[in-house]
């Protein structure tokens, strides 16, 4: 009965010792994490390593279970982009479990090294033990999650080929560090059993934390600073961008508002005047596919108009449709009204879609009837344009031409007096492209969305050239910025910049590193310096 008491108190006293490991882990792993600067995915100074050795130096291999424990939570906890999070939920689940696993290799494979170098417990009791331990339980061990974590995220695709030797320098440095600076702090308050130590503690701890304290003072301001200034470096390009873009959109639109002035001021305008006006937008404008007119024409009078085309020895005779099955042009329904297209000007049509029915097709229906309602261009949602070199990603415009002398003040009068419609089609990567040409955009990540469209519908371009910055990354440093456009025919575009690693490379102050390399010197001279001075005083 003794025996099996002394044992439930054993077992209840190392899962208490686990628990805490655990919560000691993932508290200062927490602080660590403020003191991150993009785009690597480590932290300058990252304390848990420390707490990790420190406790398995203390109470044996038996705390690696807290230290997984604790890396696994702290891991976890770290923001991820919702969708991959919910769409691969077990593949970040082993990720992360992988990079605790390897947070606790690093600890046993430090305290081994400890142990069998800087003889164990009194790896502070002179500057030799002092020396080996930095390199050997800092340097040497720190390697360890650093590389296979890093490597991890690579091969996975977390993390590009590219990155790899910022991340791994930052990752293996705030591990050693981590251990350097904390785990002699821990090991001189909670080793009370050690005589080396007792009556030393605060001539040993306090101008070590001091020391440190002032350093992360130092750090955190040179970073806060650093993350000022990039803020404001990349809102000033935003509102650059964004104001080519809106530019841009403006004037392709404008082409097709020229058009219908042109249609409007003239009492007659045949296939040639169409041809001869539309050759020069398409031009000057690359993401304009083709310029056209399709009048409206009600059901009663589809027979005369077919008729009329016979006549003038149009090849296509008919107003026609595409079938849903074979994609052949076939002749069209009946409809109460159609709207074939009479002129289009275009080198890159795939097939001749002379009088084909526009009404036809859901999504340019929609955006004619509200052009025609309105009396103003109108714009389709994300449509597929099918021409001889492929299929694009675009949208259609629309705007109205009504019945000279007819009145279209209101609705009804619009729709009474609607003749037909003078279109044009863009394409989506050729309109950005075209806003933000000889623009230097290495490091941005930028995307147009179209916010009155259906959720599969919304994107109608994305920048897939350079890897995005990590979604943590931009949460916390709250970078991505969006303007929106009110004047896109009926509709609001939003154009998003968002700052890529690269961006993050490029504009990091060095000084950082330069503060962190200083501080850690003079910590580690103070640390010689006070278990000296402290031992040479008890020993006197």
């Amino acid at each position: 009965m003794i025996l099996k008491t002394i044992a439930q108190r054993q077992f209840l006293i190392t899962f208490l010792q686990i628990i805490g490991v655990a919560a000691a882990y993932f508290i200062t792993g927490k602080l660590g994490d403020l003191l991150a600067i993009p785009p690597s995915y480590a932290t300058v100074i990252f304390p848990s390593s420390g707490i990790a050795l420190a406790s398995i130096l203390l109470y044996g291999n038996r705390m690696a279970g807290g230290v997984l424990l604790g890396a696994f939570l702290l891991n976890a906890s770290i923001p991820v982009t919702p969708n991959y999070f919910l769409e691969n939920l077990n593949s970040a689940l082993l990720i992360t479990l992988a990079i605790s696993s390897g947070a606790t290799l690093q600890a046993v494979v430090a305290a081994y090294l400890v142990r069998r170098f800087a003889s164990t417990p009194n790896i502070l009791s002179n500057q030799k033990n002092i020396l080996l331990f930095l390199f050997y339980g800092g340097f040497v061990s720190a390697l360890v999650n650093s590389t296979f974590s890093v490597s991890l995220l690579v091969a996975t695709g977390q993390m590009s080929a590219e990155a790899f030797l910022l991340n791994w320098l930052s990752w293996w440095g705030g591990d050693a560090l981590g251990i350097i600076i904390f785990t002699p702090l821990v090991l001189v308050c909670l080793s009370t059993e050690n005589p080396v130590w007792q009556g030393r503690r605060k001539a040993i701890t306090l101008p070590i934390l001091t020391m440190f304290l002032l350093t992360v003072m130092a750090i955190f301001y040179e970073i806060e600073t650093s993350n000022s200034r990039i803020k404001m470096e990349f809102d000033q390009r935003t509102k650059e961008l964004s104001s080519l873009m809106e530019t841009a959109i403006i004037s392709n639109l404008n082409a097709l508002r020229f058009l219908n002035d042109f249609y409007i001021t003239s009492k007659f305008v045949d296939e040639n005047q169409f041809q001869t006006f539309a050759a020069f937008p398409l031009k000057i404008f690359p993401s304009m596919l083709n310029l056209g007119f399709a009048p409206v024409i009600k059901a009663a009078e589809r027979e005369k108009f077919e008729n009329s085309l016979k006549r003038n020895g149009v090849s296509n005779f008919q107003i026609t449709e595409q079938d849903a099955e074979t994609k052949k042009l076939v002749r069209a329904g009946n409809r109460p009204e159609y709207t074939p297209i009479s002129f289009i000007e275009s080198n890159k049509l795939s097939d001749n879609i002379r009088n084909l029915d526009l009404y036809f097709m859901p999504s340019r229906r929609d955006a004619m009837d509200k052009a025609r309602d309105t009396g103003e261009l109108f714009v389709t949602t994300n449509v597929t344009l099918v021409y001889e070199m492929g299929k694009y990603n675009g949208v259609v415009a629309f705007i109205p031409v009504y019945q000279t002398g007819l009145p279209h003040g209101t609705i009804a009068e619009r729709r009474a007096a609607i003749l037909g419609y003078n279109f044009a089609a863009f394409r989506n990567v050729e309109m950005v492209k075209f806003a933000l040409k000889n623009q230097n955009l290495a490091g941005l990540s930028y995307r147009l969305i179209d916010n009155n469209a259906p959720v599969e519908k919304e994107l109608l371009f994305a920048s897939d050239e350079q890897e995005t910055a990590p979604e943590a990354l931009r949460n916390t440093n709250m970078l991505m910025r969006h303007t929106t456009f009110n004047l896109v025919g009926g509709r609001v575009w939003r154009f998003e910049l968002t700052p890529t690693a690269d961006y993050f490379l490029e504009h990091r102050s060095a000084n950082v590193w330069s503060i962190l390399w200083l501080g850690l010197t003079l910590t580690i001279i103070t640390r010689c310096s006070t278990f000296k001075f402290s031992l040479n005083h008890q020993i006197v």
